[in-house]
């Protein structure tokens, strides 16, 4: 394998420079120092020890329109390889990346209870199960739904029923590679950040819907956490004052009305029979008026939510992720209403993407933040 892209003890600006490259791709010698606010001289003697160590290579030239080829610098995707580990409350999803969080091989495997030991054994079987071909890995991400506040410590998760559970000694303590642990919206806002929509953005906002409702936010160029871990805990906004109530017995939150499961009860209310998710979309968008009329109330509240994100943050775009994002798409006409009449300015119109979403970007997540550890070590 090549000589590890991020070295230990690197200084913090040949470190910028390597961030840089990982983040945009290949980059001129000049794109860099404008980037960073380098003059050439300051940029050729902190790229010349990672050119020499082989961290840093010379680029294919790119053609411009006019003018001589630019021969830029890059680094070697295939350096290092990461694991990302989403935890779910019955099964564990794996994926394998390159430094880019590119996927390059993906597995899952049951979950046979919810108790630390059997979590953390879970989390190193299935990583050692990967492609041997991609050992050894520079580290493990865990992703979950929960809180904390060190990337080491789960604080919270009301699913696994846990109250500081220091998973990531666990997993160390059976695998050895340094283990991150990030909460799952959080994860997967790292990866848009660095490799996905949010890109190149100073501010953004991922919000997810599906099994719950999440926000991860990048501002100042960088993922907020909150002091506790817990930034982007939205699932309980009150949209509505209806009948439809969350877990913790709210009415007219935004789980009572956004999660796949909600939106099936709606569904089941609406037809006195039980429709999955899937159906539910499908049935909308074929005409079906009860289905239609529950898209539509479901896309409704979703704008209403996103209006309080785009009211409070003024991100430069709003992603809706998950593995429930399709709302958006069924509903966007209604989604889009909601949001244009909640907005405090007219001026102010925050674009919304909704993401294709496979289940498997979840862990791809969890290994953006192995990553990001890696990187900012």
């Amino acid at each position: 394998m090549a000589e590890s892209v991020v070295a230990e003890g690197a200084p913090e600006s040949a470190q910028r420079v390597l961030l840089e490259i990982l983040i945009h791709g290949p980059l001129s010698r000049v794109e860099l120092a404008e980037r960073l606010g380098l003059s050439g001289p300051s940029l050729t003697r902190l790229t010349k020890p990672l050119l020499a160590s082989g961290r840093l290579f010379q680029g294919r030239p790119l053609v411009r329109a006019a003018g001589r080829p630019i021969l830029p610098l890059d680094l070697d995707p295939a350096s290092e390889h990461f694991a990302g580990v989403k935890v779910t409350a019955d099964a564990v999803y794996a994926v394998v990346t390159d430094l880019r969080g590119e996927v390059r091989a993906e597995l899952e495997s049951p979950l046979a209870g919810h108790a630390p030991d059997t979590v953390a054994d879970a989390v190193a079987d299935v990583v050692r199960a990967l492609p041997a071909a991609f050992a050894p890995l520079s580290g493990v991400g865990i992703s979950l739904g929960g809180n904390t506040a060190d990337g080491r410590t789960v604080g919270e998760s009301h699913f696994l029923e846990w109250v500081d559970v220091p998973l990531a000694d666990l997993v160390e303590a059976r695998l050895g590679p340094p283990v991150t642990v990030a909460n799952d919206v959080n994860a997967l806002t790292q990866a848009q950040h660095w490799f996905g929509a949010g890109r190149g953005l100073d501010t953004f906002v991922v919000v997810t819907i599906g099994a719950g409702i999440g926000m991860g936010l990048v501002a100042g160029g960088a993922l907020v956490g909150g002091a506790h871990g817990a930034l982007g805990s939205i699932g309980h906004q009150l949209l509505a004052w209806t009948e439809a109530t969350c877990w913790r017995g709210h009415h007219g939150c935004a789980s009572a009305l956004l999660t796949t499961e909600a939106v099936e009860s709606a569904a089941e209310r609406a037809t006195g029979r039980a429709v999955s998710y899937d159906e539910v979309l499908r049935g909308a968008s074929r005409g079906d008026p009860a289905l239609r009329a529950v898209v539509d109330e479901a896309a409704g509240a979703l704008g209403l939510l996103l209006a309080t994100v785009m009211n409070t943050i003024d991100p430069a775009t709003i992603v809706v992720a998950g593995e429930g994002a399709r709302l958006g798409e069924t509903g966007e006409h209604a989604m889009l209403a909601a949001l244009s009449g909640a907005a405090v300015w007219d001026s102010v119109r925050t674009p919304v993407r909704v993401q294709p979403f496979a289940f498997t970007e979840w862990a791809r997540g969890a290994a953006a933040t192995a990553i990001r550890s890696r990187m900012l070590r």
